[in-house]
């Protein structure tokens, strides 16, 4: 079960991978462009999901075995594996979305303009008459 699981956790990690350096690449999809980031997305869509059914139909053979052993560990890791692409197409744009634009945000306040907006007036000193108050 653990060697299993270490496997799961590789094609997880493989799946989030290929669609965060594919959304790297793009210099639309890093100022969070959210046109770009479907088009990028969807062209990851095909290796991800190649990849998933590849496994799944190489678990088939022994999710249809019979056994007590063999069908429940590859039902749980095609079934780990099918969650994993979900996330990785789903999971990981949306976790890229959300920090490219707070970085394009953070990067646009630090400008000179931006700085320069930011910057408070400096005070002027207005020097007034002194009036003197009448004695009494």
């Amino acid at each position: 079960a653990l060697i299993g699981t270490l496997g799961l956790i590789g094609l997880a990690i493989n799946g989030g991978i290929i669609v965060l350096s594919a959304l790297k690449a793009n210099q639309l999809a890093v100022l969070g462009d959210s046109e770009a980031i479907v088009l990028v997305v969807m062209d990851s869509t095909r290796h991800i999901v190649s990849t998933t059914v590849t496994t799944i139909g190489g678990f088939l053979p022994l999710i249809l075995s019979g056994g007590q052993f063999w069908p429940p560990l590859a039902m749980s890791i095609a079934g780990g594996v099918a969650g994993s692409a979900i996330l990785a197409l789903y999971l990981v744009p949306a976790m890229f979305t959300h920090f490219s634009r707070k970085d394009a945000r953070r990067r646009m306040a630090n400008t000179p303009a931006a700085v320069a907006a930011n910057r408070p007036a400096p005070a002027v000193l207005i020097e007034a008459p002194l009036v003197e108050s009448p004695e009494r």
